[in-house]
């Protein structure tokens, strides 16, 4: 039986303790040295692939934390934006109601509820709430759960898009209804709102007698407040003069047009201070209080006409 070869040493590493002890001497064999050269390469190449492991994902793991943020953010504006929108259907839908109240009052069936009002058509603005997760949740997100936030963008959106049809149905009906609210507004500035003069006040409109005593009741078509001669007429209303003149029983006569019908006319004045077609201002310096035409002593008669025709005064004067 023969021996087996020895392979020859290649390299001798000779180890020295620190502490004074005993050296010992290492024999590397070719084979064993080539082992450790090919061991050092893998490693190296392990070492190399982990590094460009790393170069490649961590971009896209701070991206995709990044993602991940930016999601949580939009979630939390979608948030307030849906809870905006949630306000936004409910002044819409307050002033669908208000409309169909204020119709109401101009139909001979009385008010009408809201259920009536949404059997006629009106639209429950105020759609299904989404689903929403804790504010302020920075937990992990898998990334099957980045599409809430497209979804959530959706969602806003139809609302936005249901708020803008809505919005465009009852646009009529609103501008309609500012126009009716304006023109009310317009008729009662219209409406005479202070006493023209001061002074006392001597007689009332409708059926009275006689004060020249040839009749015994005549009708009254105004009000006189009696005062001295001078004593100044104000406008209890804005308008335009529409008439200055004189006659025998009115004596010096001006008459004020408000619009919607409605005009004053004022008798007896000892001057009067504008001119046919001026603007006249609520509270302006108009005339003076005398006793022109047939009258019994210096007074303001004092007529609000709607449409021609003479009405109260005291119906709409301050009390």
């Amino acid at each position: 039986m023969t021996s087996r070869r020895r392979e020859p040493v290649a390299w001798t590493v000779r180890l020295v303790p620190d502490d004074g002890g005993e050296p010992r001497e290492v024999h590397l064999t070719v084979a064993q040295l080539r082992l450790l050269r090919w061991s050092a390469v893998g490693a190296c190449v392990v070492v190399l692939g982990l590094v460009a492991v790393l170069c490649v994902s961590l971009p896209r793991s701070l991206a995709f934390g990044g993602l991940v943020e930016e999601n949580l953010v939009l979630k939390q504006h979608l948030r307030d934006i849906d809870q905006r929108m949630a306000e936004v259907d409910r002044v819409l839908l307050r002033l669908r109601l208000y409309d169909a109240q204020l119709r109401s009052l101009s139909e001979p069936h009385g008010p009408v509820s809201a259920d009536a009002w949404e059997a006629r058509g009106a639209i429950d603005p105020v759609g299904p709430e989404v689903p929403m997760g804790e504010p302020g949740d920075q937990s992990a997100v898998p990334s099957d759960e980045l599409r809430p936030a497209e979804a959530w963008a959706t969602a806003v959106q139809a609302r936005a898009d249901t708020f803008l049809s809505l919005f465009e149905v009852a646009e009529p009906d609103i501008n309609e209804v500012m126009v009716e609210l304006e023109d009310l507004r317009a008729l009662e500035e219209a409406l005479p709102s202070r006493w023209p003069a001061s002074g006392q006040f001597t007689s009332g409109f409708g059926f009275r007698p006689s004060p020249f005593g040839r009749q015994k009741l005549r009708f009254h078509s105004g009000v006189d407040i009696a005062a001295k001669r001078g004593t100044p007429i104000h406008a209890p209303a804005p308008g335009r003069v529409s008439d200055v003149s004189y006659n025998q029983g009115y004596g010096r006569v001006l008459e004020i047009d408000h619009g919607f019908g409605i005009s004053t006319l004022y008798a007896h004045c000892t001057s009067i201070r504008v001119r046919e077609g001026d603007e006249i201002q609520e509270g302006d310096f108009v005339a003076t209080i005398g006793t022109t035409g047939r009258s019994t002593g210096p007074h303001l008669h004092f007529e609000v006409r709607i449409d021609g025709h003479p009405v109260d005064p005291l119906d709409y004067l301050p009390r």
